[in-house]
């Protein structure tokens, strides 16, 4: 895992997003709304301070990671490591859909009935602990951006600070070690920029 500081934003809205659906690996463009946080997320990192962008291939994540790039300028790469989770066969179907169609509470997750060609969590877990890894080693001495999706940023977080948790479209994070584990916080100039979107 990391040693040091690190941030991440997830990618910016799709119509699939904004309609309930399951993505995972399939290949989804932002929308209008997307590019516009994806805005607004590079105004809010103006006072912060990161020298490379790692993105996902995916088009929503790759483009989120041009539009914040762009007033910075700092290099950016691709990794297909930072893709999302692959759903198989679910991905396409609304979630509400699928919890309905399979008796599963609204509040519960669909995990607990993935497809068979879904990736498994252990295998996530496992690829994004070394995605992150091999760029902090690769570049010792750099603050990286990471630019990718909700499932990668839930991965993150439970490996780093022990549980698993969600986050907003296009809201830059603030990695960060200290001497009992990690500090994940909201860049806060994000908050008011994103808050009305």
């Amino acid at each position: 895992m990391p040693t040091r500081k690190f941030l991440f934003i997830r990618h910016g809205e799709t119509d699939w997003n904004k309609a309930g659906r399951i993505q995972g690996s399939t290949d989804i463009p932002l929308n209008a709304t997307g590019r516009a946080q994806a805005r607004a997320a590079a105004a809010a990192l103006r006072s912060a301070t990161f020298d490379r962008v790692i993105a996902s291939p995916l088009s929503r994540a790759l483009e989120t990671a041009q539009l914040v790039n762009e007033p910075h300028g700092r290099p950016l790469h691709t990794d297909k490591n930072l893709q999302e989770r692959g759903f198989g066969s679910f991905e396409g179907f609304g979630i509400a859909e699928l919890k309905q169609r399979h008796g599963i509470p609204m509040t519960q997750s669909l995990t607990t009935i993935l497809p068979p060609d879904a990736e498994q969590w252990g295998e996530t877990l496992k690829r994004t602990r070394g995605v992150i890894r091999t760029w902090t080693e690769r570049y010792p001495k750099e603050t990286l951006l990471f630019v990718s999706h909700g499932g990668v940023f839930g991965a993150l977080h439970e490996q780093l600070c022990g549980a698993w948790a969600s986050t907003q479209n296009a809201v830059p994070y603030s990695f960060s070690p200290n001497a009992s584990g990690w500090d994940v916080a909201v860049l806060e100039a994000a908050t008011a920029d994103l808050s009305t979107q």
